[in-house]
């Protein structure tokens, strides 16, 4: 893939590094002119000096033929408006910010660009993604940590306790995968009580997992 990043500070330099055994095709940008040679050397890829919020900086550095352009420079307001050019006037196939404040992840989503990435969110949500609660724990994850499979035990206090399954208002994009009881396994039907000791394999991204949680576990 053609990937083009946009920052040649230590994020952008540490995520080269972390391609190059995939071999991809990279290029980037870097402003500080007296940088680029120092990366051009030791990264042995293409650095372009300029602003990567210039249109004819991006063209030079062929952002309209990347399959993904990735800006991580310290600015967000760089970071967003080179993701705009990139995606809106040159049609790159997806784009990527670096997002320093995490009040301005919302935002950039509102105005195109693809993903964001925070370091402070992701690893609170690398954190919430692993913890255990009492009655709910991870199985394993996919797809980057962005898909969990979880393991829920329903207990006498539990909300749903002896409801049937069709009477739990679970989010539209989760999946009940299995019911075990005593552990003989069960398909989702929705005539199938769930008792105290019964445990439910649920399918969640991170933000669905928690609304489970509540579902299934109330608020302890």
């Amino acid at each position: 893939m053609k990937i083009v990043i946009a920052g040649g500070g230590k994020v952008g330099y540490f995520l080269v590094k972390t391609l190059q055994p995939f071999h991809h095709n990279v290029i980037m940008i870097e402003l500080k002119k007296d940088r680029c040679q120092d990366l051009s050397d030791e990264l042995n890829i293409p650095v372009y000096n300029g602003d990567a919020t210039r249109i004819n900086i991006l063209r030079d550095a062929d952002a309209e033929y990347a399959d993904f352009f990735i800006a991580v420079t310290g600015l967000d307001e760089e970071n967003l408006i080179s993701c705009q050019l990139a995606k809106n006037n040159l049609h790159a196939k997806k784009t990527i910010a670096r997002v320093n404040n995490p009040k301005n992840a919302n935002v950039f989503l509102k105005l195109g660009v693809d993903m964001t990435v925070n370091s402070t969110t992701l690893i609170a949500d690398l954190i919430e993604e692993a913890v255990d609660y009492n009655g709910m724990k991870t199985l394993t994850s996919i797809k980057n940590n962005r898909i969990i499979v979880s393991e829920i035990e329903i207990s006498k206090d539990s909300p749903v306790s002896n409801k049937r399954v069709g009477e739990i208002s679970i989010p539209e994009d989760c999946i009940l995968i299995t019911i075990i009881k005593e552990d003989e396994l069960y398909g989702p039907d929705e005539h199938l009580v769930l008792l105290p000791g019964d445990s439910v394999i649920m399918i969640s991204d991170l933000e669905n997992k928690k609304k489970l949680r509540k579902i299934f576990l109330g608020n302890k």
